[in-house]
C-alpha cells in the first residue's frame, strides 16, 4: 500500500543502532546527529504521522546508516534495495556499485513532510 511495514523493519532491524541527525538544528553549518535504536526512530516516526507530520522532537532523519556493513543482512544490499529510476543515474551510486568497496546509498529512510 505504499506504506513501511514497520513490524517487519522492528522484527528485522529493530535493535540495531543508526545514526539519526536534527534538521531543525544547525551546527557549523551541518545538523548534528546522535545514534539511536533503531526502534526508537521508528516510535518517532509513527509518532510524527500520527501528530500530523509533526513532533516536539523535531525532524529526524535517518542519516547514512550503512546497513549492509552492519552484519544484519547477510546477502548483498543489492538484493534488499534497487535504486529508484528516478535516481538511477546518480553518478555516486554507479561509483560505489563499480568499486564495490563501500555500501553508501542514497536512501532515504524517513517520515515524508
Amino acid at each position: 500500500d505504499g506504506k513501511p511495514n514497520f513490524e517487519h523493519l522492528l522484527q528485522k532491524f529493530g535493535e540495531a543502532v543508526v545514526p539519526v541527525a536534527n534538521c531543525d538544528v544547525k551546527e557549523y553549518n551541518s545538523n548534528p546527529k546522535e545514534q539511536l535504536p533503531f526502534k526508537e526512530y521508528v516510535e518517532y516516526w509513527r509518532e510524527y504521522i500520527r501528530n500530523g507530520y509533526r513532533s516536539s522532537r523535531g525532524c529526524l532523519y535517518l542519516k547514512d546508516w550503512h546497513l549492509s556493513r552492519s552484519g544484519l543482512i547477510p546477502i548483498p544490499l543489492a538484493d534488499v534495495y534497487t535504486t529508484p529510476v528516478y535516481f538511477s543515474s546518480d553518478w555516486l551510486n554507479e561509483y560505489w556499485d563499480a568499486v564495490a568497496v563501500d555500501d553508501f546509498r542514497f536512501v532515504y529512510m524517513g517520515p515524508k513532510g
